[in-house]
């Protein structure tokens, strides 16, 4: 049994299929609405625990340089070879973001799809910040999304079996309410060989003032924390929420209140259209 394995080879080697779901376009826009939104602008982007490389793909494929960075090799490999097949130039690194620091400068930091809940503790989630700090350009911006206590304290117990083209997945939640955890036991087969694999991921939650006082420890001098999909203020009762970090305060140009109101409409009535469509 491997107690602290996650996104191994088995795991890798399935990934996409059991996320197939994942709306990486969405993200994509949403993360231009919020650029759009405070007048800022990018070329270089640095993916921080890319994974399979779908968000790093999607920038690359819109005149983005990328580079991506993630721990799991396995990941990085699947990644690397869908960029070849399409021709992306993009650079991915196999690194453990607590540790990974480059002298060379972004535009613009992200880390989607909770990937920051994975920092266990307080001081290695720090340690992330200051990283992502020093890779930033004097002007750069750093947005994340994460999700909250609430969140991960709501997700039911229980187990689901994923039954994919040469694999079976059994997926066990667990809440570790004491701890703010919850848990992913994965026990994999891979039909073709015979093979049995288990992996345990686990996510922390953290309050939105903690994060904000670590991201100010660290340098960065705005912060502002949205409600998914939105403009609007994030609250420890949301669910998943975005960080848009700015490393200089003389960066901030944001638009009209009105054009806030217009964007929150906007976003609105496409959750609306994407809750029906999963109804449907």
């Amino acid at each position: 049994m491997m107690e602290n394995s996650a996104y191994t080879a088995s795991f890798a080697e399935i990934y996409d299929e059991i996320m197939r779901t994942v709306p990486y376009r969405l993200w994509y826009d949403y993360l231009n609405e919020i650029m759009d939104y405070y007048q800022l602008e990018a070329e270089k982007v640095l993916d921080l625990a890319c994974g399979t490389g779908n968000m790093s793909l999607i920038y690359a494929k819109n005149s983005y340089q990328v580079t991506g960075v993630d721990r799991s090799k396995e990941m990085l490999e699947i990644a690397d070879k869908k960029a070849r097949e399409v021709g992306a130039d993009i650079r991915f690194i196999n690194a453990d973001l607590c540790e990974y620091r480059t002298d060379e400068k972004y535009d613009l930091a992200i880390s989607l799809f909770d990937s920051l809940n994975y920092i266990l503790d307080k001081d290695n989630l720090r340690k992330v910040f200051t990283n992502v700090y020093q890779s930033l350009k004097k002007d750069g911006f750093f947005i994340f999304d994460i999700n909250t206590i609430t969140r991960l304290m709501s997700i039911e117990e229980g187990t689901t079996i994923f039954n994919g083209k040469g694999y079976s997945c059994i997926w066990e939640d667990i809440v570790d309410k004491e701890n703010k955890l919850w848990q992913v036991r994965l026990k994999i087969h891979l039909k073709n060989s015979g093979e049995y694999h288990e992996e345990f991921h686990q996510e922390k939650g953290y309050k939105v003032a903690d994060i904000r006082n670590m991201l100010q420890e660290v340098g960065f001098k705005h912060i502002d924390v949205y409600s998914a999909y939105t403009l609007t203020e994030a609250s420890d009762n949301d669910n998943r929420i975005y960080f848009v970090v700015l490393k200089n305060k003389k960066t901030i140009k944001k638009r009209t209140s009105l054009v806030k109101l217009f964007i929150n409409l906007k976003w609105g009535l496409k959750r609306i259209l994407l809750f029906f469509q999963d109804l449907f």
